[in-house]
């Protein structure tokens, strides 16, 4: 064999095992959260050689129109998406560049149902081997980004550390489609696959919070603390108006998967388990999820009570935060809220002002794809200290939940709350959410499943 042939033999090695590792960073990053567990994300291995990629489109029918009509949640998902392989990258000694492109602020032109569209991925990430010289560099870990931030955040409810401008970031031809790079990381890959959600009983554990050096959040975006009281007034008002809203309601029933004989029960969706429902009113709940005759009754029951509720939550009052806060026990559960600062977030740039204003979210899309890569690390940052996440989205997606959410934190017209959780430690089994990616038994053991 003559030389130059053993160098295309070492080289294909080189691209099988790049594709193969490709193959397996998609892998983990499927655990990421995302809305109902809908997974809306595409991923598909792209180009040639060395210029080997991952393209992400988003799937229409993993979509939540009236739930989440905005795309905030899924554009969040899909930045958790995102920094979870980018620790799978950084543990195989990569650093993963991540390059958005257009279709990512277009999601409002998304089909309702359907697959995702292979020629309008919202972002793509290749690999870059980092070297001795590029740690060094990253001695604080520092995003790239296309200008420096602020370094105030709007209140936050811990201190942050201020992160440094990138001195040396060649600049990009499309602001459109800005390329970042991610730095070192404190989490592992086990961290990204063992992460989970509880939605039962979590005990407090606010020390948790005294440093978030690990997480690394831009300076546009800040921790607000909710205090117990307001948190369950708020989670309620957001309970009775998915139950009221039928559309929203009817969405919901079609992602949970109440019992075990449900066919997409190992796939994906929200199971009793997983939302902690009592067997015996998940067995009476569970037919409606899966035959259409009986959805309208139950969507029309719903739906007074939620009415009701909501009637009945609206004249409560709720003491000032400060001293409803004081009151808060130590035992009870932490509940944040990530907001963002949309002046800030734009730096002063005009094109990112213009974003902000044209996105239904309250931010640019990148800007809420970075948010999602720093709202899956403070949940890393939760897990990797022996605690459990319960996300409350129904705070924000009621508006008038939302509404009394922004005035209880005091926020400014370019605050933006973009996500609010509780955080404790569980006190129950914490179960794992079902994957499209994960090894299904056979087809002749799915009787096996049923109780």
């Amino acid at each position: 064999m003559n030389d130059d042939q053993s160098t295309t033999d070492d080289d294909l090695r080189t691209v099988d095992d790049l594709r193969a590792l490709l193959g397996d960073l998609v892998l983990l990053a499927s655990r990421s959260p995302s809305p109902h567990n809908t997974q809306p994300w595409s991923p598909r291995v792209v180009g040639s050689g060395e210029g080997l990629a991952v393209e992400v489109a988003v799937v229409p029918s993993r979509t939540l129109p009236a739930g989440d009509p905005s795309f905030r949640d899924v554009v969040l998902s899909l930045g958790a998406w995102i920094e979870s392989f980018s620790i799978g990258a950084a543990a195989h000694g990569y650093d993963a560049v991540v390059e958005t492109l257009p279709a990512l602020s277009l999601l409002q032109e998304l089909p309702i149902s359907g697959r995702a569209d292979p020629a309008k991925p919202v972002f793509r990430v290749h690999l870059v081997a980092r070297t001795l010289q590029a740690d060094a560099d990253h001695t604080l870990p520092v995003p790239v980004v296309a200008d420096p931030r602020p370094v105030a955040n709007s209140a936050p409810v811990t201190p942050v550390t201020p992160v440094a401008p990138e001195p040396t970031r060649p600049p990009t031809a499309d602001p459109a489609r800005e390329a970042t790079a991610a730095p070192p990381t404190p989490f592992t890959p086990d961290d990204v696959r063992n992460r989970a959600v509880y939605r039962g009983r979590l005990a407090g554990h606010p020390e948790t919070w005294n440093d978030l050096s690990d997480v690394d959040l831009p300076p546009w975006l800040s921790l607000r603390r909710l205090d117990d009281r307001a948190m369950a007034y708020l989670s309620r008002l957001g309970i009775a108006f998915t139950a009221s809203r039928r559309s929203v309601a009817r969405e919901l029933l079609q992602w949970l998967r109440l019992d075990a004989r449900h066919p997409r029960y190992l796939l994906d969706g929200m199971t009793d388990v997983m939302l902690g429902i009592p067997a015996p009113l998940a067995r009476l709940a569970a037919p409606a999820t899966r035959r259409t005759g009986l959805r309208d009754p139950v969507l029309a029951l719903a739906g007074a009570i939620g009415r009701g509720a909501e009637s009945l939550e609206r004249a409560r009052s709720l003491r000032p935060l400060a001293l409803s806060l004081a009151e808060s026990s130590t035992e009870s559960p932490t509940h944040l809220v990530l907001v963002a600062n949309a002046r800030l977030a734009a730096a002063d740039d005009t094109t990112r002002i213009t974003a902000a204003m044209d996105s239904r979210i309250g931010v640019s899309e990148p800007d809420a794809l970075q948010a999602g890569r720093a709202l899956q690390r403070l949940w890393l940052h939760a897990h990797s200290r022996g605690l459990s996440v319960s996300p409350h989205s129904e705070l924000i997606d009621s508006p008038l939940a939302h509404g009394l959410l922004r005035k209880r934190l005091s926020l400014g017209r370019s605050d933006v709350a973009l996500s609010v959780f509780s955080v404790g430690v569980a006190l129950g089994d914490v179960p794992r959410s079902p994957r499209l990616t994960d090894p299904q038994p056979p087809s002749g053991r799915r009787a096996e499943l049923g109780p």
